[in-house]
């Protein structure tokens, strides 16, 4: 290999495996030994807890396939020269302007410099960050990782706030009926994930019939999910739950109680109907005060919307 990477010397650190999504980043370079040095050196790279999954291609025509059939990748390390000179620039303007693709943040490498001027391709290409080969030392290359996936990170949040905020307005039309009133909870749901963790993962849950040994045939129905969760919605859920906790919130005497377990935020409401409802998010280390103040009231207003709603159906009925 003509190009190298010159990393510094490393102490190897035995972390953890998290239990959060890990960022997807694609290689794109016809140098095999390029994909396994940078696999290599990130190898132990974390960003609020979460790692990294490489997927590797080797032309541009391989990326394209790649990024048509899947839209959740966070970076793309890119080549300039691969099966011809502008392989990569020609991915760079597909990505953007054919598959509409903004999210992806695209740092492009070459061992070439001259074969595409640095100042030429920041002004004309849609892209991230520019970088020779022979320049991305360890340490820089962590330095890009940080920025870069750092920046994906909020383009997610804005995403997300997005959506809550078109479901809420959507909902807003019809706010008496059951179903305006599962989209408003699940908009508003989206934008309190998205203000406060990191992971997009959450599930608000009534509980039916709640037992004190967790029966399985009481169960616990998802009405607004994120994330992992989102295509579980009007279904039961149990196998990801922490039953033991979940009882032990159940059976507290106060109307709202919480506690966050392994990352992961379990709150319980209780009704005056003595009706129970569970929010589960993952990816909270710690909540302030108006964090939980924030929780408080979502699970306290939606579940006074949903006994109303069942109400007004009943009064129509």
């Amino acid at each position: 290999m003509s190009d190298s990477f010159v990393f510094a010397d490393t102490t190897s650190s035995n972390l953890a495996v998290s239990a959060s999504e890990p960022f997807q980043v694609l290689i794109v370079d016809d140098d095999e030994e390029i994909h396994v040095i940078t696999k290599m050196a990130l190898s132990d790279f974390e960003l609020d807890g979460r790692g990294l999954k490489f997927t590797s291609v080797y032309s541009g025509a391989e990326a394209r396939e790649v990024l048509s059939q899947r839209d959740d990748f966070a970076l793309m390390l890119l080549d300039v020269v691969m099966e011809h000179d502008h392989a990569g620039l020609d991915l760079v303007k597909w990505t953007r302007e054919e598959l509409k693709n903004r999210m992806v943040r695209i740092v492009l490498r070459t061992g070439q410099p001259g074969q595409a001027p640095e100042e030429q391709v920041i002004a004309k290409y849609e892209i991230d960050d520019y970088k020779e080969k022979t320049e991305l030392t360890y340490r820089k290359l962590m330095t890009l990782m940080y920025s870069s996936l750092r920046a994906f990170r909020d383009l997610q949040a804005i995403e997300h706030y997005k959506v809550g905020l078109e479901r809420i307005i959507s909902a807003s039309t019809e706010i008496f009926s059951a179903c305006s009133i599962n989209q408003l909870s699940q908009g508003i749901l989206e934008q309190l994930v998205a203000l406060l963790t990191r992971s997009n993962t959450a599930a608000y849950c009534r509980i039916d019939g709640f037992t004190a040994t967790c029966d399985k045939q009481q169960p616990m129905h998802i009405i607004a999910a994120t994330g992992a969760f989102i295509q579980q919605i009007g279904y039961a859920v149990h196998n990801v739950l922490d039953l033991k906790l979940v009882e032990q919130l159940v059976e507290k005497a106060t109307p709202v109680s919480f506690q966050v377990k392994d990352n992961t935020y379990y709150g319980v409401y209780k009704t005056s109907a003595n009706h129970f409802y569970l929010l589960y998010i993952r990816g909270v280390n710690e909540l302030s005060e108006t964090d939980r103040k924030l929780l408080d009231m979502f699970m306290n207003n939606t579940a006074i919307a949903f006994e109303h709603a069942e109400v007004y159906g009943q009064q129509e009925g």
